[in-house]
């Protein structure tokens, strides 16, 4: 229970950072970029139990 309940605290941090960041980000044609690259470190922290489970 204690790794389930480090994943979403771990989730939360992250998507709460990353919100923070978006804000300060100036919309220019490189913010795409980042947002994406953003999508991308979110979709890996949420991905990253089924690696833990697959290594044991």
């Amino acid at each position: 229970m204690a790794i389930v309940t480090a994943w979403v605290k771990d989730i939360f941090i992250i998507i709460l950072s990353i919100t923070f960041m978006e804000i300060l980000i100036p919309e220019s044609a490189m913010a795409k970029y980042v947002k994406f690259i953003f999508s991308i470190i979110i979709l890996a922290t949420i991905l990253s139990p089924i690696s833990y489970f697959c290594n044991k």
